[in-house]
């Protein structure tokens, strides 16, 4: 008898300590919203007090990106070039870590830090728009814009990775009279990518930074109307993906280095 009684205050007990350390946890998670929504309103107040419009559409809880280190992948430049050159592209080391992939319609060269481009090509296309498409949804672009006239004019997009916009890797197709003749761009593979540890600034942190830089440049702006957190490439012998946030205003686009505050106009 005295045994059962122990257990049951045991027992007691237990559910007394897990109601505690539950109420715990909704107190904290209850300041925790306080203090999103008392920020989200100090920086709508800041930005009321500065004659510019936070967006409702703004979310200043989405995640920041890590940086990532890259590594080349030979396998994918090949099968790039050997798509806009409509058949087998064989590789060619010219040095300085640039490689060469010719095919029957001319050549493309890549370089170590993700950039690629070729010229005097000689690619018949019956279909622009869908041979784009394809590439575009091949490789991981997005944003296509087709400018063509009498199967003339350019064709541009962006390149994405996990869904996330890549500034510094766009690309262009140029036609003339229905033949790609020309191609620049750049291009990124997250296989192999590694995380690197480094600070990484928030939305809000990154807003405020932008108001400063708004205000000293004298930027002319009346509205934020959307960020986001996107990547930038850094080229060089060791390519990476470096976090911006992306500020679109009613005039232009900026972006604020993750690392560093710093704010640029693309």
């Amino acid at each position: 008898m005295e045994t059962y009684r122990l257990k049951n205050i045991a027992i007691l007990i237990l559910l007394l300590l897990n109601g505690c350390l539950l109420l715990l946890l909704g107190y904290q998670n209850l300041q925790a919203m306080r203090a999103e929504t008392d920020t989200a309103g100090q920086l709508e107040a800041l930005y009321a007090a500065n004659q510019l419009k936070l967006g409702s559409g703004v979310d200043l809880d989405q995640p920041v990106l890590s940086p990532l280190s890259l590594s080349r992948q030979g396998e994918t430049e090949q099968a790039i070039a050997s798509f806009l050159l409509g058949g087998a592209a064989e590789p060619a080391s010219q040095g300085g870590g640039i490689y060469s992939y010719e095919g029957d319609h001319g050549a493309i060269h890549f370089r170590a830090g993700g950039s690629f481009d070729g010229s005097s090509l000689t690619l018949a296309v019956d279909d622009i728009t869908a041979f784009c498409q394809q590439f575009c949804q091949q490789f991981g672009y997005a944003d296509l814009q087709v400018q063509i006239q009498n199967r003339t004019g350019s064709v541009t997009a962006i390149q994405q990775v996990s869904g996330v916009p890549v500034a510094g890797c766009s690309l262009t197709l140029r036609f003339e009279r229905g033949v790609l003749a020309s191609v620049n761009g750049a291009h990124v593979s997250l296989e192999d990518a590694v995380p690197e540890p480094a600070e990484r600034m928030n939305c809000v942190t990154a807003l405020v930074r932008f108001l400063d830089y708004r205000n000293t440049a004298g930027v002319v702006c009346s509205e934020v109307t959307d960020v986001r957190c996107v990547y930038e490439l850094q080229g060089g012998a060791a390519p990476r993906l470096l976090p911006m946030w992306r500020v679109e205003t009613d005039t232009y686009v900026y972006f604020v280095n993750c690392a560093t505050g710093e704010v640029t106009r693309h």
